[in-house]
Parts: structure tokens; sequence; C-alpha cells
């Protein structure tokens, strides 16, 4: 036993001094992106509410009657009760900063990046790869913009974050029958459907997923022993999952203003341009580009995944056949994208907050090629992967501060002068209403700012004080 131990000891200190370079270079692009967004945060971010962001007024100034139904209302086609109760915690604590939700953001996307290169150095034994660097610059780029620095973005980015999580423990797991795998798929299972759309739609497949593992485990431990509670645990989250999924229709109203499906044809390019999203905004300069790009890429991973079920066996094939269960399942998520956003392409596009969505997709590309692909093909295309990101980097960024930036800093300015002048809240609303929530009226948004300022949040605290005789004043 001793000299086998001094032998892989040896091994291991002789393995983390060949990548100590890949190391120091991933962990260093990882740490650039976070403080990139965060300088831009403190450069750019301001503590006014921005759209969704006025709905948190109301209850963090005592003013939402009934807190419950305020939590579960429909947002579009969203019910995001989780996002809006961390959201809201967060701003009490912080008295009312809005930035707070754009720090939590940069935060939990940079922890995202982190557990990512982390699970694949596990996968090679603990070894580094330069293309890992891919995590960060995928996530954190700042043509993510509104995903990084708009408060109620949090909603993408917790479903975004507990899909990966999932994504991460199928990789990590040949099959679910550890503790900390079973406990923290389940958990991510239960949570997806209270964030919204963009998190209900993956609770159906992988339901069915955790189940079947569950009724495996059972019969597993009926004939050889083990935790009949992992079992239980499985086949538990899964029907709550369920639960909440039917729930979440119950009063379920269609958004009537957006446009109807103009068919499958629109509905098809609207899934590709989607999925080439995932590359940044950058893709929209050259949509047939990018798709080509993006599916030159994604059906070869979809392949050697495909080939990794019928090639293995046992608890090697269990784990691809999940996999490849979750990467049919963001196909099936870019098609509900498709079909229904495929009405705003001729007049908007695609929002550059779905840059986020589509990131995911490329994400289980790289493992499907680290677990399964031949080792010259997985250099070539993790590498690749991450080059291309790279090289679309400073392009993303531009797209970023143009796009978004730009037009957040220019409007955000414009208020925070035109409080500065001393303009009372109705002539503020007036204003910079379609900046900063077009589909309130005037009167509304008045009196979310006079909230804020009987509450003393924000510079909104030195906001002059309405005409007495104003006809306009929002206290008569």
């Amino acid at each position: 036993m001793e000299p086998r131990t001094v032998h892989q000891g040896a091994a291991v200190v002789s393995a983390i001094r060949s990548d100590r370079g890949a190391r120091v270079f991933v962990w260093s692009v990882w740490l650039v992106m976070i403080l990139v967004a965060l300088v831009t945060l403190a450069r750019y971010g301001r503590n006014i509410p921005l759209a969704e962001d006025w709905y948190f007024v109301s209850p963090i100034t005592g003013n939402e009657p009934n807190l419950v139904n305020w939590l579960w209302a429909q947002n579009n086609e969203h019910r995001v009760p989780l996002p809006r109760l961390i959201l809201l915690t967060l701003l009490k604590v912080t008295h009312g900063d809005f930035r707070a939700g754009m720090v939590f953001n940069v935060i939990t996307l940079g922890v995202l990046a982190f557990v990512m290169i982390r699970v694949a150095q596990h996968l090679r034994g603990g070894q580094t790869s330069f293309a890992d660097a891919f995590f960060p610059v995928a996530l954190l780029h700042l043509g993510n913009w509104p995903n990084l620095f708009w408060g109620w973005q949090f909603s993408f980015v917790l479903s975004t974050t507990l899909t990966c999580t999932l994504l991460l423990v199928l990789v990590s797991h040949r099959t679910l029958s550890t503790s900390s795998a079973v406990v923290v798929a389940g958990i991510c299972l239960v949570l997806l459907p209270l964030c919204g759309a963009t998190g209900l739609v993956f609770v159906p497949l992988l339901t069915l997923w955790l189940l079947y593992c569950g009724v495996l485990q059972w019969h597993a431990v009926k004939v050889n022993g083990g935790q009949r509670w992992i079992s239980s645990f499985l086949i538990g989250t899964a029907v709550i999952a369920l639960c909440f999924m039917g729930l979440y229709f119950v009063g379920y109203k269609r958004p009537t203003w957006n446009p109807p499906n103009p068919g499958i044809g629109a509905t098809l390019k609207t899934t590709a341009k989607f999925l080439a999203l995932g590359f940044g905004p950058v893709a929209a300069e050259s949509w047939t580009l990018s798709v080509m790009v993006a599916f030159g890429f994604l059906l070869p991973s979809a392949a050697v995944a495909v080939l990794a079920v019928l090639r293995h066996q046992g608890l090697e094939r269990h784990r691809a056949l999940g996999i490849l269960l979750f990467f049919g399942n963001l196909a099936l998520f870019a098609l509900a994208i498709g079909w229904g956003r495929a009405g705003y392409i001729p007049k908007v596009g695609l929002p550059m907050r779905y840059v986020l969505l589509a990131v995911p997709t490329l994400c289980t590309a790289y493992f499907v090629w680290e677990l399964y692909g031949s080792s010259k093909l997985r250099t070539v295309a993790q590498r690749g992967l991450f080059l291309g990101m790279c090289l679309l980097l400073p392009f993303n960024t531009v797209a970023g501060l143009l796009k978004w930036g730009h037009w957040y800093h220019r409007g955000m300015e414009a208020v925070e002068q035109d409080l500065l002048a001393g303009n009372p809240p109705s002539i503020l609303a007036e204003e910079h209403r379609d900046f900063l929530i077009h589909w309130w009226d005037e009167n509304q948004l008045a009196e979310g700012m006079q909230m804020l300022q009987d509450a003393g949040i924000g510079p909104f605290a030195q906001m002059q004080e309405e005409p007495v005789n104003s006809e306009s004043s929002i206290l008569k």
C-alpha cells in the first residue's frame, strides 16, 4: 500500500506541475472577467429602478397589500416568485439599493463559471486545459450587459444557474446515487418552475429522468441494499416539481400583446438564431454565418453524445443517456424560444438578454467533447470554441457598450440631471416614463417615485416635493 500511495502522490504532483501554466491562465481570465464586470458596474450602475425593477418599489416601501399575490404575479409569460423573493430580500438588506441585484448577477455568474472550471478539472483527474477559460468568457463578457447590470434579469441568471448546475451533476456522476448529487439535482429541479418559463421548460424531461433514476435506485436497494432515502428523495422531488409546474398554469393568462406565431418556417429560423446567440450579440451582425458556425459545432457534438449512448455499457451509458436527454431538452428550449418570439423578429429582433439563455447549449457541447470525444477532436473542439469566443470578445464588448450601455447611461444621466434640477415627480414621470418603464402611465410612475421619496430611498430621497397647488400633484 505504501509504495502505491507514494507513486500516486508523485503522479498528482507531476500533473499539477505540468498544467501550472494552464491553471494560472484560466484563473487569471476568470478573475479579470469578474473584475471588468464589477468595474463596469461601478462606472455605469445607477441606484434607480429600470423597467420591471419598479415592481419592487411598493413592497420595499411597505405599500404592497398582498405580498404573496405580488410574488406569484405573472409578468409576460413568467411567474418568478423565487427571483422576486431573493431580489426583494437584497433590496431590504441594502435599504433599496437597486445596484444590489446587479452585483448579485455578476457574483452568481462568476461562481457558476468557477464551478464549471472545477468540474472540467475533475473530469480530467485534476488537470486544467487552457480552453476551460471559455466558461468565464462566455458567461461574463459585456455583451451580456442587460443580464449583468439590470437587477430584474436575476430571473434569467437564476434559471440559467440552476439549469447548468443540473448539467454539472449529470456530467460529473455516472449515476444519481450519491447523497450530494441527489440532493443538488432534486433541489434544482424543484426550484426551476419557480423561475419563470425559462426554467419551466426543463421540468418535464428532467422530471422523467429523476423518476427513472429513483426507480432504478429503488430496485438496486432491494437487491444489493443501501440508502433507500435516495430513491425516495429523487421520486419525491420529481413529484413536487410536477406539482409546481401544474400550479404555474392555474389562473395563467396568455399575454395579449405578444404577436401571433407566423409559422413553422419563422419558428425554425428564430430557433437557429437563438442558438447562434450563444456566441454573443455580435452574432446578429451576420445571422447566416453565425448560424452556420453554431450548427457546425452543435450538430457534431450531438452526434458524439448519441454515439456515446450506443457505444458504452453500464453506468457510463447511463451518464451518456442523461447528458443526451439534457441536450435534447436544450433543443426543445430553443424551439420554445423560436415559437414564442418569431413574431417579434421583424420589429425588434432577438433581445440581447437572450444571450445568456443560449450559453448552456455551448457548455453542454463542451462537456460532451470532454467525456466522449477522441483526444485530437476534443482538443480541436474545445480550443476552437474558446478561441472563437476570444476573437469575438472585443466585438461583443463593443456591442454591449453601444447597444445597451450607451442607452442605459444616457437615460440614467438624464434622470439624475432632472432630479438635481429640482423637478417634482409629476415632471420626472412625464419626461422619463418611456425610458424608466414605458408601459406604466405617468401617474403610476410618479406615485412610485413618491413612495421612494417618502421612504428615503436612493436619489429620490432628495427629490423636490410636488407643488401644493399643482393640479398634476399625485397627492391629490
